[in-house]
């Protein structure tokens, strides 16, 4: 399939990195009852306060997992944490609507994070992930040999092409 064409360089893992997988092992392990309604009247909005600066290089740490529900149904969630330079942190976490590997649910996490900073403005993006297939994968040293994540790959090279500079690494789990 070739390389694409995102500026990769390489780095050692960042004390910050280790950190913000702690957080996301954190909320995934305590997930919202389904029973809690969520508020209907929190605004959509972005807000000035969420905007970026210029130069402003963001961090976000991806998690997937998945657990059998109480109907033996399996429950697929995903975390992002994003870390501004500030050291501002912003924890997410999403479950998804049906069940799929861990591969489909690692790159709907990167999907999710590169979506809400662009919103945000972001323009330089350090992403981390557990997965070596999906991060070697968005690098370009690995094909991608499964059709079910042939369309999830071209989204996110072309989300990561968005970027004036996109990292992607990857993080062991803790």
């Amino acid at each position: 399939m070739g390389h694409p064409p995102v500026s990769i360089r390489h780095a050692l893992i960042p004390q910050k990195a280790i950190k913000g997988q702690a957080l996301v092992d954190f909320l995934i392990a305590h997930p919202v009852p389904e029973s809690l309604k969520l508020h209907e009247d929190i605004s959509d909005e972005i807000f000035e306060s969420n905007m970026t600066s210029e130069d402003e290089v963001w961090q976000i740490f991806l998690y997937k997992v998945s657990r059998t529900g109480p109907k033996g149904k399996i429950i697929a969630g995903v975390g992002v944490v994003f870390v501004a330079s500030q050291n501002h942190v912003l924890p997410w976490a999403f479950s998804l609507t049906t069940p799929c590997s861990n591969n489909v649910a690692e790159y709907n996490a990167l999907l999710i994070g590169l979506q809400h900073d662009h919103e945000m403005g972001v323009r330089y993006l350090e992403a981390y992930g557990d997965s070596k297939l999906i991060v070697n994968q968005v690098k370009g040293e690995y094909e991608v040999r499964h059709e079910d994540l042939v369309p999830y790959y071209h989204a996110v090279i072309e989300r990561a092409n968005s970027y004036d500079s996109f990292y992607i690494g990857h993080v062991s789990c803790l």
